[in-house]
């Protein structure tokens, strides 16, 4: 058949490819991508969700892409280096790359964007009342908080001198407090963008004060895959422009929902389209712009005079010197190709058919690969009207442009692919300003933050453990006393705090909680605070205390008497580190057995929750 049935079984077969497979650069330590399950159970971690989400987290956001969430690198009392400061992003063109610098920012709407796509800007589980402290939000793949980070938090990725039962102070921090989370999520989108152009393609000049030229950062955040390919074939071939993010007044509301567009149509969709506050109504619509309706199923492609882009054949469209696959065949035009339409629709061997020009060369082709070239509307203004951040304006690439179409010949990713990405996918640049198409362009609108501010964003945390520092537990064969203490913040805001334990018999958790139910860490919040206990009637509390349980699994035990340590530390601020030395009395005239010990309990929640990708 023609190059059009070929090509898209070729596509089919490469979008299986891309799901099958994780793409990305290499020695990222994508080892730890497990599910929340054995060897990776997930760790237990409960964290703060902001009462007031919207301005708070977009507030974090302003300051972590300004290098001003979060302190500078810090050493912990273990020796261990906390850093989730932000490392800066380089600057410039393939050839003249200029390497990272921390005055340079990343525009703010983007990761607020991402953070949203993420999570819907919550740090904490459903269950967890905003204004109120509950288990981190954990995505199928161990992704945690509002950025859903993944990269670096498993199991495998603790430091040695820990183990595996022992999340590392940094993993620690980034699951409990959000802000610590929101500033690695800025990291990793940081990262992203580095990875040019070594392993990624460079949009634009490379400037990252253009939202334009973020484009392959952006798809590299959700992982560099075919399946965010803009041909990727199981995206609706009829969509246009970006996502609506659930704004109804937005184009193709109602007609296509988010699983229909790229990762980075819905990112960028949500820069144009910013949600509410989540129970709030959407703002009227504003008047003047125009936006390209949808096309309509079974009306013409193109018209005579047209100006068309050939794209996504990966090994070039046939011309032949009449409509049908079995006519003689005049040339092949690359993908990027230009041509004129003289005529058509004509529908032969279950294709439609249209007579181009490309050059000197004439003929019909089929209009599967072929994109109507057209300047780009002036975009409808979006009423900001309660919007959880300012809408942005920015030119979308698309490929009725020449250029773009060309970059994203499915045969340059592949070849890149192949390659391992090593080169950075040249033959996949492609420009941003192209002013013979009115394309140019943008910054971010969001007015720069006052980097005094972070101060508000960490306090003055200082930990406080009350209970006995010495305690002693019995168990039998069957079942454990427990000892029971309370973490407090004497100080201000949220003191975020790990648990250890020096043994695997030992368990640390919430009153009530099942025995496999592992606390590994969580925040105490200052009496400065209102947190919220209760959602309707709303009742609060001044602070909140953590009140933990200690107690021993006897299918660890192998009778005698044994000797532990629980060890609180703070991960910022001060009130130094408690440690509890735990004694346990078995009685030996039980004989207890030693036992295969209990898998820990599956902890996903939300289980198709999307997560950052390392890939």
């Amino acid at each position: 058949m023609g190059a059009a049935l070929e090509r898209g079984a070729a596509l089919a077969a490469l979008f299986l490819l891309a799901c099958a497979v994780g793409l990305g650069e290499p020695d990222t330590g994508q080892a730890d991508h497990y599910a929340c399950h054995l060897p990776n159970r997930g760790w237990g971690f409960e964290t703060y969700e902001f009462e007031d989400y919207g301005p708070a987290y977009g507030r974090a956001v302003e300051l972590a892409v300004q290098g001003n969430a979060v302190p500078s690198p810090y050493t912990l009392s273990t020796g261990e280096v906390i850093d989730v400061s932000y490392q800066g992003v380089e600057s410039g063109p393939r050839a003249a790359r200029l390497a990272a610098d921390k005055s340079r920012g990343i525009p703010p709407t983007l990761y607020k964007a991402i953070a949203w796509i993420e999570s819907d800007y919550a740090n904490a589980s459903a269950s967890t009342l905003y204004g109120g402290v509950g288990p981190v939000l954990t995505s199928i793949d161990c992704g945690y908080g509002i950025g859903q980070i993944t990269t670096g938090m498993g199991h495998l990725s603790a430091p040695p001198a820990l183990d595996v039962r022992v999340p590392s102070a940094r993993q620690a921090i980034i699951g409990t407090h959000p802000v610590f989370n929101i500033a690695e999520g800025v990291r990793i989108l940081a990262d992203k963008w580095n990875g040019a152009p070594q392993y990624r393609p460079i949009a634009g000049n490379g400037d990252p004060a253009y939202l334009e030229d973020w484009y392959y950062a952006v798809w590299s955040y959700n992982g560099f895959a075919f399946s965010n390919h803009p041909l990727n074939p199981a995206k609706n071939p009829l969509r246009t422009g970006v996502w609506n993010c659930g704004d109804p007044n937005a184009p193709g509301y109602g007609i296509f929902n988010r699983g229909d567009h790229t990762y980075n149509e819905v990112v960028y969709g949500c820069l144009r389209y910013p949600p509410v506050a989540k129970g709030a109504s959407y703002p009227p619509p504003t008047g003047g712009g125009t936006t390209t309706p949808p096309p309509t199923p079974g009306a013409p492609r193109f018209a005579i005079g047209d100006t068309a882009v050939v794209t996504g054949t990966g090994n070039g469209l046939n011309v032949r010197s009449q409509p049908g696959t079995t006519a003689e065949k005049v040339t092949t035009l690359p993908d990027g190709a230009v041509v004129t339409i003289l005529g058509g629709p004509v529908e032969a061997n279950g294709l439609t058919w249209w007579n181009i020009q490309a050059g000197t060369a004439s003929g019909w082709s089929a209009q599967d690969f072929l994109v109507k070239v057209t300047k780009p509307d002036p975009e409808a203004p979006v009423n900001p009207e309660g919007r959880l951040w300012l809408p942005q304006v920015f030119v979308m690439p698309s490929l009725s442009v020449p250029a773009f179409a060309a970059a994203m010949s499915p045969a340059k990713y592949d070849a890149c692919d192949d390659a391992g990405f090593d080169g950075g996918c040249p033959a996949m640049d492609f420009p941003t300003s192209i002013p013979e198409l009115g394309i140019e362009p943008h910054r971010d609108s969001t007015p720069a933050t006052n980097p005094a501010l972070s101060v508000s964003l960490i306090g003055s945390p200082q930990l406080q453990v009350i209970g006995d520092k010495t305690v002693t537990i019995t168990a039998s064969k069957t079942a454990a006393t427990s000892a029971n203490f309370t973490v407090r913040n004497s100080g201000t805001w949220i003191a975020p705090f790990r648990v250890r334990t020096s043994a695997s018999w030992l368990v640390v958790r919430r009153p009530g909680d099942p025995l496999d139910a592992l606390f590994d860490g969580g925040v105490a919040i200052g009496k400065e605070t209102q947190v919220v206990v209760q959602k309707s009637p709303r009742v609060t509390s001044q602070g909140h205390e953590v009140p933990l349980q200690i107690t021993v699994n006897p299918a660890y035990l192998t009778g005698g008497a044994l000797t532990g340590t629980v060890l609180i530390e703070p991960l910022i601020g001060g009130g130094g580190n408690t440690t509890i030395t735990v004694k346990v009395e078995v009685d030996n005239s039980l004989a207890l057995p030693t036992a295969t010990p209990p898998k820990p309990s599956y902890r996903s929640v939300l289980p198709g929750l999307t997560s950052e990708g390392s890939n």
